[in-house]
This record gives C-alpha cells, sequence and structure tokens, in this order.
C-alpha cells in the first residue's frame, strides 16, 4: 500500500537521527521515514515519488554539501517539472513547505540548517553541549593531523570531527542517534528544535 505521508532522507545515519530525535519530542507518527541509500538515488527518483498513489506529503532531506545553492535549484528543477510553480527562489530559513493545488504538500530540509553549506554531522555537532571541552580537544587533534596523512577529504571533517568526539564518550562510537537517547547530543538545543518544528508543520 502506498504512503500517504513520507519523508525521504539520505542515509541510515539521517534516518536514526530522526528516529530518536522525534521520539524524545513525542512528535506522533503519522508518516513514515524512507532511506534512499544516498542523495544521488534520491534526487533521480523524486519525480517518481512524487506521483505515488495516494500521497498527500512529502518531506525531503538533503544534505547542502559544498554548495547550498546548487543543491536547491536541483531540487526546485525536479519540483517545478513535477508541476509545482511556487518553489521559493532560496529556501526557508526554518524549513521549507510547499503547497500547490491538488499535489501533495512538499518539505524541503537543507541540512544542517537550510543558511550553511554542509551535512547531517554538522547538524549534530550544532547539538554538543555549549562550552564542552572534549568538542574543542576533538577539533584540535584533527587540525594537528599533517594535511599528507590525512585520509578523509576537507568536506568530511564534520564526520571526522564529530565522530572522534562520539569515541571519547561514556560509550565510545554510539551512533549518532543513540548519541540523542544516551543525552551526549541535545536534543533540546535550538537547531534540533528548529527541525523538530518544522516536521510538526509539515506533518
Amino acid at each position: 500500500m502506498a504512503e500517504r505521508q513520507l519523508l525521504l532522507v539520505e542515509g541510515k545515519d539521517d534516518e536514526h537521527v530522526f528516529y530518536h530525535l522525534l521520539q524524545h519530542h513525542q512528535v506522533s507518527k503519522t508518516f513514515s521515514i524512507k532511506n534512499k541509500d544516498g542523495v544521488e538515488n534520491l534526487l533521480g527518483t523524486l519525480d517518481v515519488e512524487l506521483l505515488a498513489s495516494g500521497l498527500e506529503r512529502l518531506g525531503i532531506v538533503v544534505d547542502a554539501d559544498t554548495d547550498l545553492a546548487r543543491r536547491w535549484q536541483a531540487l526546485r528543477n525536479i519540483l517545478q517539472s513535477s508541476g509545482y510553480n511556487n518553489v521559493p527562489d532560496v529556501p526557508v530559513d526554518t524549513g521549507t513547505v510547499i503547497h500547490q493545488n491538488d499535489k501533495p504538500i512538499i518539505g524541503i530540509w537543507l541540512m544542517p540548517d537550510n543558511r550553511l553549506p554542509g551535512l547531517l554531522e554538522d547538524f549534530t555537532g550544532f547539538l554538543v553541549p555549549p562550552g564542552d571541552a572534549l568538542w574543542k580537544r576533538a577539533e584540535s587533534c584533527l587540525q594537528q593531523i599533517p594535511e599528507i596523512e590525512r585520509r578523509f577529504p576537507s568536506i568530511h571533517q564534520p564526520k571526522a570531527h564529530i565522530h572522534t568526539w562520539l569515541a571519547w564518550q561514556e560509550e565510545p562510537g554510539t551512533p549518532l542517534g543513540l548519541a540523542i537517547t544516551k543525552r551526549y547530543l541535545d536534543a533540546n538545543a535550538p537547531h534540533a528544535q528548529k527541525l523538530v518544528d518544522w516536521v510538526r508543520q509539515l506533518f
């Protein structure tokens, strides 16, 4: 049976972060979360998802990566080709919600915060308690790795940062989603609250 309300995410980490964040905030689960196994697949099948029978509301969560404007334009082009003629030129800071007559309501969130380039890991970095000494120490450790010895591209620096920090918690290596439930990450931080408010507005 086709889903009436659906949230599309890039991968498992996104799926688990949403699950634990929404559970913490006791958001009614009126929708399903669908992991699309990568942004290419999400964007490549979005037009098909929009045509699903009985679909009423569709949320789309993708990383802005290095170029937020380019990512937004890619989404905008797909939606316009699917008959949405009122997609804003730029994303709304608090999360975009688009209403179009006789079409599913669309919500879009560009990680981390609809304004900055970046990834899910930048968003979870915003949930680290302010002034956490180990967060600054993890950043310092990464900066001390000589360029020639770095095995990750610069765009993945936020991933290295958050996972280094998580490796130093009470249970080292806790996944991002579970780190919310274990309260290593603050589910009540302003960035988390803003994301939850967008979900409530959409669904």
